[in-house]
């Protein structure tokens, strides 16, 4: 493999795998409206259909046909292991929002990220309720496509930095919320139909942080469209913190922020600051 991964490498995977994303929705949704979405749930009491291990199955298939030799790890399989400081690693959730899905709500989407080096730089993010793929890869930038028509590309509406910046803020306990909204931000509220991350680009949030423990399938599709579009993210690494690599050899972190270009470099140190003191209780 090269020592980098081009725009255009990154371009081919995208057009290769849409085309299997879009069907596997599509599919899944057909299932759900047949009642061949059976329920059950697993050991942390989270659910799951046999449309999530069907689709993950799916889109695995698809991707070691397409590129035999990169390492996949998707949320529903039984063994969730690659090799360490892998140069490439796909990252699939099957269905992102199984509790909605569940309940027969339209805020699901399936999402497949690609690492490389770590660093996410390819994502798709497909909401098959409204036929809408949410796309980015590193050196183009962000786009959406509805109904496999008029592609468009999507650039983050910026405002100026401030009490006014909403930010999306993971976390179990409030007092790291609280700690968070006092370095000068507002919290934003949830967004129905899309994954909470890629709201600055239809103007609903500036940014995004998170202190909980997250899977990078979780996280992979939706950080590397915003990477993508120049934001700030944790796996870039800031003023000496180590980066927080997606190709570590686990499949979880535990912070997580992807923020404007605009965002001061003191209010990133605080996020570090908060992280460290709760991480040393």
């Amino acid at each position: 493999m090269s020592t980098s991964i081009s725009s255009a490498e990154l371009e081919q995977r995208f057009k290769a795998l849409k085309t299997d994303i879009r069907e596997a929705g599509l599919h899944v949704m057909h299932m759900r409206k047949m009642g061949q979405a059976e329920v059950r749930y697993k050991a942390d009491e989270s659910p799951v259909t046999t449309a999530d291990i069907w689709a993950n199955t799916f889109l695995r298939e698809a991707i070691e046909k397409r590129f035999p030799a990169e390492p996949i790890v998707g949320e529903e399989d039984e063994v969730k292991s690659y090799p360490a400081g892998s140069g490439l690693v796909w990252y699939l959730d099957p269905i992102d929002g199984t509790n909605s899905f569940v309940k027969g709500g339209k805020d699901y989407y399936l999402l497949a990220g690609l690492v490389y080096e770590g660093q996410p730089v390819l994502g798709m993010h497909y909401r098959p309720e409204t036929d809408t793929m949410l796309y980015g890869w590193k050196g183009f930038g962000a786009g959406l496509e509805k109904n496999q028509r008029n592609p468009e590309r999507l650039y983050p509406k910026l405002t100026e930095w401030g009490p006014a910046s909403r930010i999306f803020i993971k976390s179990y306990a409030e007092e790291i919320r609280e700690r968070v909204k006092k370095l000068g931000v507002t919290r934003a509220k949830y967004l129905p139909g899309m994954v909470d991350m890629v709201g600055p680009l239809f103007g609903m949030s500036e940014g995004f942080v998170s202190y909980r423990r997250t899977a990078f399938w979780d996280l992979a599709a939706p950080a590397a469209i915003m990477a993508s579009a120049g934001f700030r993210h944790s796996s870039e690494g800031f003023n000496g913190e180590s980066p927080q690599l997606f190709n570590n050899g686990g499949w979880h972190t535990p912070f997580y922020y992807s923020l404007p270009p605009n965002t001061p470099d003191s209010f990133i140190q605080g996020l570090f600051e908060i992280d460290a003191a709760f991480s040393e209780r």
